[in-house]
């Protein structure tokens, strides 16, 4: 009796713990909250209290670089951190400039391109290769590059208007032939997709009537397109960063993951 009883405590504490690694919706267990069932709570990152962090998901991980830290005066931080999803373990990251969330970044087959923005000075361009934990800066960017969007391995963004992709794999800019539509849109964004290259923005003018013109891989094509929603940024300083459907939280030293 006693064998048996011992093989039943072992079956449901087995049962329990793989319980609570599927609850994390990764590998690593987490805590649940009973009053906010989808929020799990995560290990605190290696960093000092911040705000204003810039998180980018990047695979099965999530950076949160630089971030205003707490105090009379605020300044940028030139660190941060990354988290990885499968093992629910934070590593620390130094950053070559100081980083805020009104900097830009995206992930471009697994390197970080960084778009640091200077008051009355260009933009700096950085990238961050996270397998080997490696910054270097980008040199001969077109001028006037708008903040960069990714998809594949490849970085797109506006120099003027002209659309601009990088190569991760070439480390090289190549310039879009030049869209012959008019009139010129006002302050255009791109972004790809296998559908293609679409510039979004608004005839002089008339900001509420949006076009985008789409690359084809052949030639431009112009269609009206819906007004954009404004976008309000979050106001309490939290870094939020969506990644394979969950979304992850900082603010200060603690962080949060909400599943689907």
């Amino acid at each position: 009796m006693s064998r048996r009883a011992g093989c039943r405590a072992l079956v449901t504490m087995v049962a329990a713990l793989l319980g609570a690694i599927f609850l994390s919706g990764s590998d690593q267990p987490v805590t649940a909250h009973s009053s906010y069932p989808h929020w799990q709570v995560l290990p605190a990152p290696p960093l000092a209290p911040r705000t204003h962090a810039l998180g980018v998901p990047v695979g099965h991980r999530v950076l949160v670089l630089g971030g205003l830290g707490s105090g009379t005066t605020e300044h940028a931080r030139r660190d941060g951190a990354t988290y990885d999803l499968t093992s629910g373990v934070w590593h620390r990251v130094l950053v070559p400039v100081p980083v805020t969330d009104r900097d830009s970044a995206v992930d471009a087959a697994g390197v970080v391109v960084l778009r640091h923005r200077r008051v009355g000075r260009p933009a700096t361009w950085w990238r961050y290769d996270v397998r080997r934990a490696l910054w270097s800066r980008m040199y001969d960017v077109p001028r006037r590059l708008s903040p960069p969007s990714g998809f594949g391995s490849e970085v797109y963004a506006m120099s003027g208007r002209r659309v601009v992709v990088y190569s991760i794999q070439l480390r090289r800019w190549t310039p879009f032939p030049r869209d012959p539509h008019r009139p010129v849109l006002v302050r255009p964004t791109v972004t790809a997709s296998r559908a293609g290259t679409v510039v979004l923005g608004h005839t002089p003018g008339h900001r509420h009537r949006v076009f985008a013109d789409r690359w084809d891989g052949l030639r431009w094509h112009r269609t009206r397109a819906e007004a954009a929603p404004l976008v309000i940024a979050p106001s309490d300083g939290a870094t939020r960063v969506r990644v394979g459907g969950r979304t992850l939280v900082v603010r200060g030293d603690s962080a949060w993951i909400r599943l689907p």
